[in-house]
Protein backbone atom coordinates (compact mmCIF):
# COMPACT_ATOMS: atom_id res chain seq x y z
CA UNK A 1 0.00 0.00 0.00
CA UNK A 2 1.35 3.38 -1.12
CA UNK A 3 2.06 5.97 1.65
CA UNK A 4 0.03 9.29 0.88
CA UNK A 5 -2.74 10.06 -1.33
CA UNK A 6 -3.78 13.89 -1.25
CA UNK A 7 -7.16 15.32 -1.90
CA UNK A 8 -6.86 18.12 -3.40
CA UNK A 9 -10.00 20.40 -4.50
CA UNK A 10 -10.05 22.99 -7.13
CA UNK A 11 -13.51 25.36 -8.55
CA UNK A 12 -11.23 27.05 -11.37
CA UNK A 13 -10.39 30.49 -10.05
CA UNK A 14 -6.67 30.47 -9.83
CA UNK A 15 -5.30 27.86 -11.64
CA UNK A 16 -1.51 28.96 -11.22
CA UNK A 17 -2.15 28.80 -8.30
CA UNK A 18 -3.11 25.03 -8.33
CA UNK A 19 -0.08 24.26 -10.51
CA UNK A 20 2.25 26.01 -8.19
CA UNK A 21 0.53 23.81 -5.25
CA UNK A 22 1.28 20.67 -7.27
CA UNK A 23 5.12 21.59 -7.88
CA UNK A 24 5.57 22.09 -4.45
CA UNK A 25 3.91 18.71 -3.48
CA UNK A 26 5.73 16.88 -6.79
CA UNK A 27 9.74 18.44 -5.05
CA UNK A 28 8.97 15.90 -2.16
CA UNK A 29 11.86 13.17 -3.17
CA UNK A 30 12.25 11.42 -0.10
CA UNK A 31 13.58 7.89 -0.78
CA UNK A 32 11.09 5.03 -0.53
CA UNK A 33 8.18 7.84 -0.49
CA UNK A 34 5.32 7.05 -2.42
CA UNK A 35 2.70 9.52 -2.77
CA UNK A 36 -0.57 9.64 -5.31
CA UNK A 37 -2.47 13.28 -6.26
CA UNK A 38 -6.19 12.99 -6.53
CA UNK A 39 -7.87 16.18 -8.01
CA UNK A 40 -11.22 16.86 -7.20
CA UNK A 41 -12.94 19.75 -9.84
CA UNK A 42 -16.44 21.44 -8.69
CA UNK A 43 -16.13 24.80 -10.08
CA UNK A 44 -18.54 26.13 -12.65
CA UNK A 45 -18.41 23.92 -16.04
CA UNK A 46 -14.96 23.83 -18.13
CA UNK A 47 -14.50 21.48 -20.22
CA UNK A 48 -10.59 20.63 -21.12
CA UNK A 49 -10.01 20.77 -17.54
CA UNK A 50 -8.09 17.53 -17.09
CA UNK A 51 -7.07 17.47 -20.69
CA UNK A 52 -4.66 21.02 -19.63
CA UNK A 53 -4.00 19.79 -16.31
CA UNK A 54 -2.71 16.56 -17.12
CA UNK A 55 -0.40 18.16 -20.04
CA UNK A 56 1.69 19.93 -17.00
CA UNK A 57 1.33 17.50 -14.78
CA UNK A 58 0.87 13.98 -16.10
CA UNK A 59 1.73 12.26 -12.94
CA UNK A 60 -1.82 12.94 -11.30
CA UNK A 61 -3.07 9.85 -10.41
CA UNK A 62 -6.84 10.53 -10.42
CA UNK A 63 -9.39 13.73 -11.84
CA UNK A 64 -12.64 13.95 -10.42
CA UNK A 65 -14.77 16.26 -12.64
CA UNK A 66 -17.97 17.49 -10.68
CA UNK A 67 -19.03 20.90 -11.72
CA UNK A 68 -20.29 22.24 -8.68
CA UNK A 69 -20.23 24.13 -6.01
CA UNK A 70 -19.68 20.66 -3.92
CA UNK A 71 -18.99 22.12 -0.92
CA UNK A 72 -15.57 21.08 1.25
CA UNK A 73 -16.90 17.92 3.00
CA UNK A 74 -18.41 16.40 -0.75
CA UNK A 75 -15.33 17.27 -2.10
CA UNK A 76 -13.09 15.31 -0.34
CA UNK A 77 -15.74 12.44 0.63
CA UNK A 78 -14.98 11.65 -3.12
CA UNK A 79 -11.20 11.11 -2.75
CA UNK A 80 -11.84 9.57 1.07
CA UNK A 81 -14.08 6.86 0.02
CA UNK A 82 -12.40 5.54 -2.60
CA UNK A 83 -8.40 5.86 -1.96
CA UNK A 84 -6.28 3.72 -0.43
CA UNK A 85 -3.46 4.58 1.39
CA UNK A 86 -1.46 4.35 4.68
CA UNK A 87 -2.16 8.21 5.13
CA UNK A 88 -4.73 10.57 3.21
CA UNK A 89 -3.94 14.26 3.33
CA UNK A 90 -6.38 17.46 2.28
CA UNK A 91 -4.25 19.75 0.98
CA UNK A 92 -5.87 23.54 -0.42
CA UNK A 93 -4.93 24.21 -3.27
CA UNK A 94 -3.73 27.80 -2.49
CA UNK A 95 -1.00 26.05 -0.28
CA UNK A 96 2.82 25.90 -1.02
CA UNK A 97 4.56 22.83 0.48
CA UNK A 98 7.83 22.99 2.20
CA UNK A 99 9.99 20.34 0.73
CA UNK A 100 10.12 16.83 3.33
CA UNK A 101 7.20 17.91 4.92
CA UNK A 102 5.00 14.99 3.41
CA UNK A 103 7.08 12.39 4.08
CA UNK A 104 8.06 14.19 7.24
CA UNK A 105 4.95 14.27 8.34
CA UNK A 106 4.01 10.10 7.54
CA UNK A 107 7.06 9.43 9.73
CA UNK A 108 6.10 11.19 12.54
CA UNK A 109 2.51 9.81 11.87
CA UNK A 110 4.56 6.27 11.56
CA UNK A 111 6.24 7.03 15.37
CA UNK A 112 3.15 8.35 16.97
CA UNK A 113 0.61 5.67 16.63
CA UNK A 114 -2.33 7.01 18.82
CA UNK A 115 -2.49 9.81 16.61
CA UNK A 116 -5.70 9.62 14.23
CA UNK A 117 -5.23 13.38 12.61
CA UNK A 118 -2.04 15.58 12.54
CA UNK A 119 -1.68 19.20 11.23
CA UNK A 120 1.66 20.90 10.36
CA UNK A 121 2.75 24.84 11.13
CA UNK A 122 0.96 27.21 8.32
CA UNK A 123 2.50 30.66 7.62
CA UNK A 124 1.34 33.37 5.86
CA UNK A 125 2.81 34.02 2.97
CA UNK A 126 4.85 36.75 4.71
CA UNK A 127 6.20 34.11 7.06
CA UNK A 128 3.85 35.13 10.09
CA UNK A 129 2.14 32.56 11.77
CA UNK A 130 -1.17 31.31 10.93
CA UNK A 131 -3.88 30.13 13.25
CA UNK A 132 -4.71 26.80 12.46
CA UNK A 133 -6.59 25.48 15.13
CA UNK A 134 -9.22 26.48 18.22
CA UNK A 135 -11.48 25.41 20.92
CA UNK A 136 -14.43 22.99 20.09
CA UNK A 137 -18.03 24.73 20.11
CA UNK A 138 -19.82 24.82 23.50
CA UNK A 139 -22.15 26.88 25.33
CA UNK A 140 -19.91 28.27 27.26
CA UNK A 141 -18.03 29.36 23.75
CA UNK A 142 -21.38 30.68 22.47
CA UNK A 143 -22.07 32.83 25.83
CA UNK A 144 -18.87 34.64 25.65
CA UNK A 145 -19.38 35.16 21.43
CA UNK A 146 -22.03 37.52 22.96
CA UNK A 147 -19.44 39.73 24.24
CA UNK A 148 -16.33 38.74 22.49
CA UNK A 149 -14.60 38.48 19.33
CA UNK A 150 -12.20 35.89 18.08
CA UNK A 151 -13.76 33.45 21.58
CA UNK A 152 -12.33 30.14 19.90
CA UNK A 153 -8.86 31.59 19.76
CA UNK A 154 -7.91 33.14 22.86
CA UNK A 155 -4.43 33.96 22.90
CA UNK A 156 -3.51 31.41 25.70
CA UNK A 157 -3.78 28.70 23.15
CA UNK A 158 -0.74 29.99 20.85
CA UNK A 159 1.51 30.57 23.68
CA UNK A 160 3.40 27.85 21.93
CA UNK A 161 3.41 27.62 18.03
CA UNK A 162 7.01 25.99 18.18
CA UNK A 163 6.33 23.05 20.25
CA UNK A 164 4.44 19.87 19.27
CA UNK A 165 1.09 20.02 21.37
CA UNK A 166 -2.34 17.86 20.81
CA UNK A 167 -5.37 20.51 19.74
CA UNK A 168 -9.00 20.12 19.93
CA UNK A 169 -9.41 20.73 15.57
CA UNK A 170 -7.44 21.19 12.79
CA UNK A 171 -8.22 23.52 9.78
CA UNK A 172 -8.88 22.05 6.34
CA UNK A 173 -5.56 23.34 4.52
CA UNK A 174 -3.53 20.36 5.25
CA UNK A 175 -5.35 17.52 7.39
CA UNK A 176 -3.08 14.09 7.58
CA UNK A 177 -5.25 11.33 8.39
CA UNK A 178 -4.77 7.51 9.52
CA UNK A 179 -6.18 5.48 7.03
CA UNK A 180 -7.27 3.31 10.19
CA UNK A 181 -8.39 6.15 11.69
CA UNK A 182 -10.98 6.80 9.16
CA UNK A 183 -11.89 3.20 8.55
CA UNK A 184 -13.16 3.91 12.41
CA UNK A 185 -14.58 7.77 12.71
CA UNK A 186 -15.75 7.57 8.83
CA UNK A 187 -16.06 10.47 6.26
CA UNK A 188 -17.01 14.28 6.85
CA UNK A 189 -20.12 15.13 7.53
CA UNK A 190 -21.80 16.28 4.17
CA UNK A 191 -24.30 18.35 6.50
CA UNK A 192 -22.06 20.62 6.78
CA UNK A 193 -20.95 21.84 3.45
CA UNK A 194 -18.57 23.79 5.42
CA UNK A 195 -17.75 25.90 8.66
CA UNK A 196 -17.58 23.68 11.49
CA UNK A 197 -17.19 19.83 9.73
CA UNK A 198 -13.21 19.47 10.53
CA UNK A 199 -14.14 20.41 14.54
CA UNK A 200 -16.99 17.74 14.21
CA UNK A 201 -14.58 15.51 12.65
CA UNK A 202 -12.04 15.85 15.09
CA UNK A 203 -14.00 15.83 18.49
CA UNK A 204 -15.93 12.23 16.35
CA UNK A 205 -11.65 10.90 16.31
CA UNK A 206 -11.26 12.08 19.87
CA UNK A 207 -14.46 10.27 21.55
CA UNK A 208 -13.13 7.11 19.70
CA UNK A 209 -9.17 7.55 21.63
CA UNK A 210 -7.62 9.13 18.39
CA UNK A 211 -5.49 11.98 19.53
CA UNK A 212 -5.43 15.14 16.85
CA UNK A 213 -2.00 16.63 16.93
CA UNK A 214 -0.14 19.82 15.55
CA UNK A 215 3.51 19.21 13.94
CA UNK A 216 5.72 22.87 13.66
CA UNK A 217 8.80 21.23 12.46
CA UNK A 218 7.05 20.44 9.09
CA UNK A 219 5.25 23.63 7.21
CA UNK A 220 3.65 24.72 4.74
CA UNK A 221 2.24 28.34 3.16
CA UNK A 222 -1.27 29.02 3.19
CA UNK A 223 -1.89 32.09 0.88
CA UNK A 224 -5.61 31.99 1.02
CA UNK A 225 -5.46 32.63 4.96
CA UNK A 226 -7.66 31.35 7.90
CA UNK A 227 -11.10 30.27 7.25
CA UNK A 228 -13.62 27.24 8.54
CA UNK A 229 -14.93 29.24 10.98
CA UNK A 230 -12.36 32.04 11.11
CA UNK A 231 -13.25 33.28 8.06
CA UNK A 232 -14.35 36.66 7.98
CA UNK A 233 -17.91 36.05 6.44
CA UNK A 234 -18.85 38.52 4.79
CA UNK A 235 -21.88 37.41 2.37
CA UNK A 236 -25.25 36.69 4.48
CA UNK A 237 -25.60 32.84 2.95
CA UNK A 238 -21.72 32.69 4.66
CA UNK A 239 -22.43 33.63 8.14
CA UNK A 240 -26.24 31.71 8.00
CA UNK A 241 -24.48 28.57 6.99
CA UNK A 242 -22.22 29.05 9.59
CA UNK A 243 -24.99 29.59 12.53
CA UNK A 244 -26.89 26.12 10.64
CA UNK A 245 -23.83 24.49 11.53
CA UNK A 246 -23.42 25.96 15.01
CA UNK A 247 -27.17 24.47 15.35
CA UNK A 248 -26.70 20.68 13.61
CA UNK A 249 -22.67 20.50 15.40
CA UNK A 250 -24.77 21.01 18.99
CA UNK A 251 -27.58 18.95 17.87
CA UNK A 252 -25.49 16.19 17.03
CA UNK A 253 -22.63 16.16 20.00
CA UNK A 254 -24.20 18.21 22.93
CA UNK A 255 -28.32 17.09 22.66
CA UNK A 256 -31.45 18.71 23.03
CA UNK A 257 -31.15 20.67 26.04
CA UNK A 258 -27.88 22.46 24.72
CA UNK A 259 -29.35 22.96 21.29
CA UNK A 260 -32.70 24.34 22.83
CA UNK A 261 -30.01 27.00 25.55
CA UNK A 262 -28.17 27.55 22.06
CA UNK A 263 -31.40 29.21 20.00
CA UNK A 264 -31.30 32.22 23.54
CA UNK A 265 -27.75 32.88 23.21
CA UNK A 266 -27.13 33.15 19.45
CA UNK A 267 -30.17 35.73 19.59
CA UNK A 268 -27.84 37.82 21.72
CA UNK A 269 -25.17 37.45 20.11
CA UNK A 270 -26.79 37.90 16.26
CA UNK A 271 -28.42 41.18 18.17
CA UNK A 272 -25.62 42.27 19.35
CA UNK A 273 -23.60 42.18 15.93
CA UNK A 274 -26.25 43.74 14.20
CA UNK A 275 -26.15 46.85 16.52
CA UNK A 276 -22.45 47.06 16.14
CA UNK A 277 -22.30 46.49 12.01
CA UNK A 278 -25.12 49.50 12.17
CA UNK A 279 -23.23 51.60 13.75
CA UNK A 280 -20.17 50.73 11.69
CA UNK A 281 -21.77 51.00 8.03
CA UNK A 282 -23.38 55.41 9.82
CA UNK A 283 -19.88 56.24 10.70
CA UNK A 284 -17.52 54.50 8.34
CA UNK A 285 -19.02 55.55 4.78
CA UNK A 286 -16.39 53.21 3.34
CA UNK A 287 -17.56 50.23 5.48
CA UNK A 288 -21.40 50.50 4.82
CA UNK A 289 -21.30 47.57 1.56
CA UNK A 290 -20.09 45.00 3.56
CA UNK A 291 -21.60 46.58 6.99
CA UNK A 292 -25.06 46.56 5.24
CA UNK A 293 -24.62 42.81 3.93
CA UNK A 294 -23.77 41.33 7.92
CA UNK A 295 -26.71 43.37 9.23
CA UNK A 296 -28.51 41.49 6.71
CA UNK A 297 -27.00 38.19 7.77
CA UNK A 298 -27.44 38.58 11.24
CA UNK A 299 -31.23 39.68 11.14
CA UNK A 300 -31.67 35.86 9.25
CA UNK A 301 -29.59 34.92 11.74
CA UNK A 302 -32.49 36.05 14.27
CA UNK A 303 -34.91 34.47 12.47
CA UNK A 304 -33.20 31.04 12.34
CA UNK A 305 -33.23 31.09 15.82
CA UNK A 306 -37.55 30.70 15.83
CA UNK A 307 -37.33 28.16 12.85
CA UNK A 308 -38.61 24.98 13.58
CA UNK A 309 -35.58 23.11 12.37
CA UNK A 310 -32.27 25.56 12.78
CA UNK A 311 -29.97 22.64 11.79
CA UNK A 312 -31.58 23.24 8.01
CA UNK A 313 -30.49 25.72 5.57
CA UNK A 314 -33.38 28.35 4.94
CA UNK A 315 -35.16 27.73 1.60
CA UNK A 316 -34.07 31.39 0.63
CA UNK A 317 -30.01 30.42 0.60
CA UNK A 318 -30.58 26.77 -1.07
CA UNK A 319 -29.38 26.98 -5.24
Amino acid sequence: MRDLVISIGHVGRDFEMLATCLRSVYAEDAPGFSLEVWIVYNGPPRPGFEAELRAAFPQIARVIYEPGPLGFCRTHNLVLGEAKARYLLILDDDTVVAKGTLSGMVAWMDANPNVGMAGCKTLNPDGSFQRIWGLLPTLGTELRSIWERDVYWPARLFERPDAEQDVPWLNGSFMLVRQQTLDQVGLLDEHYYTYFCESDWAWRMQKLGWRVSYVPQHSIVHVGGEHSINTSLKQPIQIVRAYVNRFYYFSKHHGRLAHALLRPITVLAALGRIVRWSAAGLLRPEAREIAESRVRGFADVVHLCFARDPDVLPEKYRS
